[in-house]
């Protein structure tokens, strides 16, 4: 009888939390804006793709074969070069308008064709880094093929080394722009939404009345994470199925069903997250400059916008007992890219649900502390 009336206690704590996030018109404003307008932006926006790249070239030859090097150099991946002098080049690319400057040496080709050691010399500009090692990547394969077939030369290499992209064949940068933005747009309104939640109670009061009522500490706290979890995950399955999917044209390979199961034990461990983090603040303004520091380390280290390899041993290592946005990126890029099923995804998701259970036990004592005063 005692747990049917905590179930009954949660679900109608639960309804009106949700009626409060109803009622907040800026925050539905949020949500909608992020999992919608923002996650196409930044999918179609930002791009490291090689597209109109701007190159100059300096031609010292007038060759035969430098026409055709210039000529090779062409949309889409490359703008049109102009053809500069030395200086007029250098002092362009200080100026940041050229990524890349290729100066084709005095009798290049008179050299080349007598089988004397040529160099053509490529400057990059390094500040744009992955346009600059993919643009150049791409000029120096663009180069040594037009110049093989000016010297009707053939590879004398008996290995021909095939490459094939898979979960990604023409490395479309907005199918892993969308997705990591999608994951990114889960973590931070999780924990803003859930510590929002205890933080609107506190400054108006309305704390002070639930508490006067026959509910218990833990069934507020389930409260307010099955309400702004149900709020995230069903914007995010919306935002996957409608935005990533149907707008963008980005294919998703697993099952819709799975990652929803994942996502709803992560969004546990964030909004228990949030939670504990509201308990050590009294307004919005504090928890703001607690939660935005926590956000930004918990992305950065989670391995979706930098691999997880490039992090210091030890640093690795921590995250996996700490972060569950580690496990969370992990799980979403195997289930969305890759289609793995449930045999080979079940340990991400064991790690969150056990960092959700800690993250939530922790809350709940923090959260019995603070209402004792």
């Amino acid at each position: 009888m005692s747990l049917k009336r905590s179930l009954g206690t949660i679900l109608n704590l639960t309804l009106k939390e949700l009626r409060a996030i109803r009622r907040d018109t800026v925050m539905l404003t949020l949500i909608v804006f992020v999992f919608t307008v923002a996650t196409y932006i930044v999918a179609d926006a930002i791009s490291t793709e090689i597209r109109d790249l701007s190159v100059a070239v300096v031609d010292e030859d007038h060759s035969q074969l430098s026409s055709r090097l210039i000529g090779a150099i062409r949309p889409p991946m490359f703008r049109e070069p102009p053809v500069l002098s030395p200086a007029a080049a250098e002092a362009a690319q200080v100026q940041g308008q050229y990524i890349l400057v290729l100066t084709i040496p005095p009798d290049f080709e008179k050299d080349l064709l007598a089988g004397r050691n040529v160099t053509l010399n490529l400057d990059v500009d390094a500040t744009a880094v992955a346009h600059a090692g993919n643009g150049a990547s791409f000029m120096q394969q663009l180069l040594a093929g037009e110049i093989a077939r000016f010297t009707h030369s053939t590879s004398t290499s008996l290995v021909n080394v095939i490459f094939s992209n898979r979960f990604n064949p023409n490395l479309t940068s907005r199918w892993f722009a969308s997705v990591m933005q999608l994951m990114n747009s889960i973590t931070i309104l999780t924990l803003i939404l859930a510590g929002a939640s205890l933080i609107r109670e506190r400054e108006h009061g309305t704390i002070e009345h639930v508490l006067v009522m026959p509910v218990r500490p833990h069934e507020i706290v389930l409260s307010k994470i099955l309400a702004n979890g149900a709020v995230i995950l069903v914007a995010a399955i919306f935002a996957l199925n409608v935005v990533v999917q149907l707008m963008l044209g980005v294919p998703v390979a697993g099952s819709l069903v799975l990652f929803a199961m994942g996502t709803a034990i992560y969004v546990i461990a964030a909004a228990s997250l949030g939670l504990l983090l509201s308990t050590f603040t009294k307004n919005m303004g504090q928890y703001g400059l607690l939660v935005i520091p926590t956000i930004v380390v918990i992305i950065l280290l989670s391995g979706g916008m930098t691999p997880a390899e490039s992090q210091p041993d030890w640093l690795r290592a921590a995250m996996q007992f700490v972060n569950p946005a580690v496990h969370f990126v992990a799980f979403t890029q195997s289930v969305l890219y890759r289609g793995a099923g449930f045999a080979l995804v079940w340990g991400q998701m064991l790690a969150m649900a056990a960092m959700a259970s800690v993250s939530l036990a922790i809350t709940l004592i923090r959260f019995r502390k603070v209402l004792a005063g």
